[in-house]
């Protein structure tokens, strides 16, 4: 699927936040999940292999937004210790 490639490119090249990361990973699983469910109407793709594909899909997206929640996060801690002194 030619989506999961675009979505490595992407991740290989520097985004200005976290936040805009998150987002082009949530738009490449968005149209992964379409993807792989015209190929399943077409029956090109198993059930089972679309089932596992979202399974992947959701952990890279939970993954995502745990990075930009640690980003998040320390942006906090390092403002209120610049703050402190």
């Amino acid at each position: 699927m030619d989506f999961v490639d675009k979505l490595v490119g992407l991740m290989d090249k520097e985004f200005g936040s976290t936040a805009l990361l998150a987002k082009a990973g949530e738009i490449v699983a968005e149209r992964t999940r379409e993807e792989a469910e015209v190929l399943r109407d077409e029956g090109k793709l198993e059930d089972r292999m679309v089932t596992e594909l979202f399974r992947l899909l959701k952990l890279m997206e939970m993954d995502l937004a745990m990075i930009k929640a640690s980003f998040k996060e320390e942006a906090w801690a390092g403002q209120g210790l610049s703050q402190c002194g």
